[in-house]
């Protein structure tokens, strides 16, 4: 049986293709789950064995769909969007600093750290020497953690 010129075999593996697709522009995981469940019934049913059988390789390829969705696909998924679709190309304040190196100099007998020409204040539980490099690696209360 055709519609639109496709057995409904290809009508499903399409549609699931589609949704997939769609997952890549939307937060939800609904459409690639949607997907993957037309995807295990449209293969699932071409198996030549009794119904059970079928409904039993029909979990199992939903379950290793759903596993290879959470372990590949959102990182995947994740990747692209970060990259092309809405890159964060700006971090404001002092979120920008976090991975940054600077210089620890001493200013009227207080230290502080030097990073893209400012001096910021510090908090640091290691033994710091003024001079030596040191990498910023959170922020608490306005003051950066090295």
């Amino acid at each position: 049986m055709e519609i639109f010129g496709m057995t409904i075999n290809e009508i499903l593996i399409v549609s699931a293709i589609i949704l997939i697709l769609v997952d890549i522009f939307f937060a939800s995981d609904f459409p690639t789950h949607l997907a993957y469940i037309i995807l295990t019934f449209t293969i699932a049913k071409e198996i030549d064995m009794p119904i059970l059988y079928q409904i039993l390789f029909g979990i199992l390829i939903w379950v290793a769909l759903v596993i290879f969705h959470y372990t590949i696909w959102r990182k995947v998924i994740e990747k692209i969007n970060d990259k092309l679709i809405a890159p964060s190309k700006h971090k404001g304040g002092l979120d920008g600093f976090i991975g940054k190196e600077g210089i620890i100099k001493e200013v009227e007998g207080e230290k502080y750290i030097f990073i893209n020409d400012e001096i910021h204040q510090f908090e640091t539980e290691k033994e710091i020497q003024i001079g030596n490099k040191y990498i910023v690696l959170n922020i608490k209360s306005n003051k950066l953690i090295i």
